[in-house]
């Protein structure tokens, strides 16, 4: 069975006193139920630590450095498991106080200074000095060790000299000194699938309180039925619960159109407010009951899918040029892929140049889709040499038989498209064109959507580099929720998220991962 201890620093760096859970004379070691948790990453660095214990016994203050050690065997020296500094401790009037530990790198080296040069050299000897010079500086006191080539070795990588500036020591790391270093690794996901991405160095300061920077290595087992050890053993949180995300975009554009419900009371126009388009995404199972966050989101070309069009027609309008024959020629040139209007490549283009005998007025552009595509939000449409007008989508159902007209609904509006290029209808608007935006029937059908396009000179051609419809993406927008604060409303306990694969001696990958430890994990 393993004995633990605690060693507790003042903030310079001096000792204060060690608590043994059963010590031969002196004051025990008491606490709540052991570590609740102590969290370190791949290079042995401290991350956070949290516990309960009785203040009187274990005599930790503010900003006091918590080392907590153990002994595998029962007998033999002592390691350090982990090392902290106290950022909440107990109060002296309770018989059980909150203490949470803060590693080195997320407290302490965010507030200390680089003061001095750091010549050219490897990486890793620039940040063995920087730490050596850091010690020196006396700001730390004497609470850490020198760093060694071990826990911080060279990386063979030529670092420019670099002055510190009065940084601070973990901006200085950050934003200046890891990346001049970057490696190229295969990660693990949870689903068996890999994903290879560049890294640079991790650093932190180790339970030894020595500093480490570098690359992981090797190969961390770690089972969960032996004894002692928990992968995320944390209490279950509900108190965030979202099982349900409503997507609001609201910029949208005016709309007017017309309805007819083959019912015979012909066709009736209507003009909506401006209002919002919305989108419901579930996220997680009501298990727990049901739960709504709302998520305004831009109108932001790289959230929308846009749909293919099964045909793509051009025409002209204007007045016939003086001296044309009869008839006059009024086909409208059209270079480029039609595949340009919805590819998303700012690139490509469709190029419209006028009829030999007309002074051009305006382009209409008119597309057709297929049965099976989605409902649309809206346009985009992006024009070099022109502007956009005209905006309109046309459905009819084939579902029900034409009783004085057809099953029919559209949508219009004068626009004009955002900058980027979409013009959204709100929800109200497309509620109508849904109800004739159906699938199936042996009637007449028609999905079709078109728009104008002014040239700025009647005689100078037109570029089209978007001009369709388009449709929110539930991934894009669940992804653009993902980094949110999001509680999934049951709790999974389990392997981590990812895995990072490392080669092994013999050239094949083993997996590694930053895990949690608790008291039984050295």
């Amino acid at each position: 069975m393993e004995d633990y201890r605690i060693r507790v620093l003042s903030p310079d760096g001096t000792e204060k006193h060690i608590r043994e859970l059963d010590p031969p004379t002196g004051t025990p070691l008491y606490l709540m139920g052991g570590p609740r948790r102590m969290e370190v990453g791949p290079l042995n660095d401290c991350r956070e630590a949290t516990f309960e214990g009785d203040p009187a016994t274990l005599g930790i203050g503010p900003r006091d450095t918590v080392q907590v050690q153990y002994r595998p065997a029962g007998t033999g020296p002592w390691l350090n498991k982990y090392a902290g500094i106290a950022v909440i401790t107990g109060s002296a009037r309770s018989e059980v106080g909150r203490y949470k530990l803060q590693g080195f790198k997320i407290r302490r080296l965010t507030e200390v200074e680089a003061r001095t040069l750091l010549a050219e050299a490897d990486l890793g000897a620039q940040v063995r000095q920087l730490f050596t010079d850091l010690i020196s500086s006396g700001q730390l006191g004497s609470t850490l060790l020198a760093p060694t080539t071990a826990t911080v070795p060279d990386l063979n990588k030529s670092s420019p000299a670099i002055h510190g500036n009065h940084w601070k020591v973990s901006k200085l790391i950050e934003e200046r000194l890891r990346g001049r270093s970057e490696r190229t690794q295969a990660l693990l996901n949870a689903d068996g699938s890999s994903t290879v991405k560049k890294t640079n160095p991790d650093w932190g300061v180790n339970p030894d309180l020595r500093p480490v920077f570098g690359y992981p290595t090797g190969t961390l087992a770690i089972d969960e039925a032996t004894e002692g050890v928990e992968i995320d053993g944390l209490d279950t949180d509900s108190t965030l619960l979202v099982t349900d995300v409503r997507v609001t975009f609201a910029q949208t554009v005016l709309t007017t159109g017309v309805e007819n419900f083959a019912n015979g009371a012909g066709t009736v126009p209507y003009r909506d407010a401006r209002a919002p388009l919305t989108h419901a995404l579930n996220v997680a199972p009501h298990s727990y009951g049901e739960a709504w966050r709302g998520l305004p989101l831009p109108a932001d070309p790289a959230l929308f899918e846009r749909l293919v069009a099964s045909t793509v027609e051009v025409y002209a309008t204007g007045f016939v040029r003086q001296g044309a024959p009869n008839p006059p020629n009024t086909t409208v040139g059209v270079s480029g892929p039609s595949g340009a209007l919805w590819d998303g490549d700012s690139g490509t283009s469709l190029t419209l140049t006028p009829p030999p005998d007309i002074v051009v007025s305006y382009y209409s552009v008119l597309l057709t889709f297929p049965e099976t595509a989605p409902l649309p939000d809206g346009w985009e449409v992006k024009v070099e040499g022109g502007t956009v007008s005209g905006l309109n989508i046309t459905a009819t159902d084939g579902n029900l038989a034409p009783n004085n007209g057809a099953r029919l609904a559209s949508v219009a509006s004068e626009g004009p498209p955002t900058a980027a290029g979409l013009a959204l209808m709100g929800d109200t608007s497309q509620a109508r064109l849904a109800g004739a935006w159906t699938t199936g029937g042996v009637y007449d059908k028609t999905r079709s959507a078109s728009f104008l396009v002014k040239p700025n000179d009647p005689d100078a051609p037109v570029k089209l580099s978007a001009g369709t419809l388009i449709r929110a993406s539930p991934s894009l927008m669940g992804q653009r929720h993902a980094p949110g604060p999001r509680a999934h409303p049951e709790p999974r306990r389990g392997p981590a998220a990812w895995l990072e694969l490392q080669p092994s001696s013999e050239g094949r990958p083993h997996p590694t991962r930053p895990v949690r430890r608790g008291a039984g994990n050295p």
